[in-house]
């Protein structure tokens, strides 16, 4: 966590955003736990898919009784005697070893002749077994079983089965029982099954016992972090053996495309239709494609696929070494993968803080490469390892980690605005949070109402008293002033020194005069009780000037973009400034100037004649309010 920390901004960002991933990734699991396994599966098929070969495989024939076969032999099942010139047939074309995906549970009078056949052959037939245990079946007797004293921890415990006729028991045999999966694919078979404390093997397993070696078959503990749960170890097998999961299942490593495997149909084999020496010292897999016998499964290439194609697949992979192994510990290393893509996320969130959904699309290219290296590994290497849960947190942490990041920022930002508009008026500090700067004017000329205030004698008070008081004073009124002016529509523009203006119509809305007005007369009613009356040191007493004026004005931001300054600059800003330093001297503290005079109409004014103000060249009228009428 302490690294992650110290990776990208303030220590607690990339830990809470682990907690809150931790979270999400339990919850998503919990309420979606059955889609994200057949997520995982379905991305497994499509590596299949993408990596199968398409090189012939002679090794191992499949023979189908297929729709031709069975239009010209007749309706399945075939007579005995017919399936013994099959097995015969075989034989003779060199087929070293006979793999029958068929159950023969019933007896009849001719089992002896096939019975015959298959001995001399080299045949293995099936059995399936049922682990419903509603409905538990028993058909015929179970052959095959292993010379073991104990069913493996882990193994499925059968309820039933349907088995060869007792006639066929000497044969050697294996299972035929599927995994089906929620979607109908068959992803998985058990390698081994118990029923009665017997254990039993698949088919392919007792086909290459039977073709390779009898001898005696043992499971041993995998060992190393790459080693499955378990490996199924035999003279028949290389030395890794075949690996197995908990629960002593394999998984099917669909390696070649079904077109890729030589198919000949059963009844050309009958008729002496093979290629000359095609079948030499093959293994044919006897089975059917045909659809009235219902010998289909869903696979990676296809929703329909003879089943004969599984146990094909799976003594080619036996063969090769090339059985899917899913480590022992393969959580503990998808979790050390998750860690450290969660860093480099981490490390790249700091690199690219803005803008935040980039960790997102990373979030979603780790996820990518997971899933490329989960392919890679699955179809060269032959080692499973989940990719969708570890990218599931991935995503869960980059969208825990840019919401965080993202309320971090807007936190930031809304603080920065809130300072930047103290400084500013707000509609300007909003419109500049979303410029870049500038260099150039960026004024608009606006018809404004200006108030300007300012605390005369102010200066001697912060002589003779001391500084925490004087700035505690006009820290006060300048609340005072912001609040008024704020509740009659107007905004700051700027304080200075111990004066303050005050503008309406900078932001787009009329100049207001009357509501300026208001704002003034109650500033200065609120004045005379706020700004300390004359003390002990004989300081002539604080007093208020406003001076009013409305006019055209350039109303906006000047200055190099690396120090700028927002004004209102033209005639009312300097006719109000004028106006307030005129007020001791008329004895008024709130003058009016022409502009804004005949603007408000007949508002109990009181002229005060013509006065040629300081930096005008043109006289101007000017008004008062009334001392009495502020005083009320």
């Amino acid at each position: 966590m302490r690294s992650l920390a110290r990776l990208d901004g303030p220590p607690s960002t990339a830990s809470w955003a682990v907690l809150a991933a931790a979270l999400v990734w339990w919850i998503v699991g919990l309420g979606f736990g059955p889609a994200l396994r057949a997520t995982e599966e379905r991305s497994a098929d499509l590596a299949w898919r993408l990596q199968a070969s398409d090189v012939r495989e002679r090794r191992i024939i499949l023979i189908d009784i297929d729709e031709a076969s069975i239009s010209q032999v007749g309706p399945w099942p075939w007579p005995r005697q017919q399936l013994a010139q099959l097995s015969d047939r075989l034989a003779a074309e060199g087929a070293a070893l006979q793999v029958y995906d068929i159950i023969f549970s019933a007896n009849t009078s001719q089992d002896a002749t096939l019975l015959a056949s298959f001995k001399k052959n080299h045949a293995v037939i099936a059995q399936v077994f049922s682990t419903d245990h509603r409905e538990p079946v028993t058909t015929g007797q179970p052959s095959g079983a292993l010379d073991w004293s104990a069913c493996p921890p882990g193994a499925p415990l059968a309820q039933g089965y349907i088995a060869p006729a007792p006639t066929f028991a000497d044969l050697p045999a294996g299972h035929i029982t599927p995994t089906i999966e929620a979607d109908g694919a068959v992803r998985r078979v058990p390698a081994l099954i118990c029923h009665r404390g017997a254990v039993y093997p698949a088919l392919f397993i007792a086909a290459i016992a039977q073709a390779l070696s009898p001898k005696a078959l043992t499971l041993n503990a995998g060992g190393g972090p790459l080693a499955p749960h378990s490996r199924l170890v035999g003279p028949s097998f290389d030395q890794d053996g075949l690996a197995l999961d908990a629960h002593a299942q394999v998984r099917i490593p669909w390696t070649l495309r079904p077109e890729a495997f030589i198919s000949l149909s059963a009844t050309d084999v009958l008729a002496g239709r093979v290629p000359l020496r095609l079948l030499d010292n093959a293994w044919v897999v006897i089975g059917s494609s045909a659809l009235g016998l219902n010998d289909r499964v869903a696979s990676p290439f296809s929703g329909n696929t003879a089943g004969l194609l599984v146990h094909a697949q799976l003594l080619r992979g036996a063969l090769d070494g090339t059985l899917p192994a899913q480590p022992r510990y393969g959580f503990i290393i998808e979790t050390l993968v998750t860690s450290l893509c969660v860093v480099l996320l981490g490390y790249f969130g700091r690199l690219s803080r803005k803008p935040v959904y980039l960790m997102a699309v990373g979030a979603v290219v780790l996820a990518g490469l997971l899933w490329t290296a989960k392919a890679w590994l699955l179809t060269r290497s032959g080692l499973w390892f989940g990719w969708v849960q570890p990218a599931v947190f991935l995503l869960a942490f980059a969208a825990c980690h840019s919401l965080i990041e993202y309320a971090r920022d807007r936190i930031e930002r809304d603080r920065l605005f809130n300072h930047l508009s103290s400084y500013l008026p707000r509609p300007v500090a909003a419109v500049l949070a979303k410029q870049d700067p500038s260099d150039a004017v960026d004024a608009t000329r606006r018809h404004i109402t200006v108030l300007f205030a300012e605390i005369r004698n102010f200066s001697a008070y912060c002589e003779a008293r001391p500084p925490e008081e004087s700035t505690a004073v006009l820290h006060a009124f300048f609340a005072m002033v912001t609040r008024q002016v704020e509740q009659h529509g107007g905004l700051i523009e700027f304080f200075q020194g111990d004066a303050v203006l005050a503008v309406w119509g900078s932001g787009g809305a009329g100049p207001a005069p009357e509501k300026a007005l208001g704002a003034a007369i109650a500033i200065l009613k609120e004045s005379r009780t706020l700004l300390p009356p004359m003390g002990e040191d004989d300081i002539a007493p604080m007093e208020l000037g406003i001076g009013l004026e409305t006019g055209q004005a350039m109303v906006g931001s000047f200055g190099l973009a690396r120090r700028r300054t927002h004004l209102a600059l033209g005639h009312p800003v300097t006719a109000a400034a004028r106006l307030q330093e005129m007020t001791a001297e008329l004895a008024h503290p709130i003058l009016v100037g022409e502009g804004m005079a005949a603007s408000l109409g007949n508002h109990r004014l009181v002229s005060q004649g013509m006065f040629l103000l300081e930096g005008l060249k043109n006289p101007s009228h000017i008004y008062a309010y009334p001392l009495r009428e502020c005083v009320e």
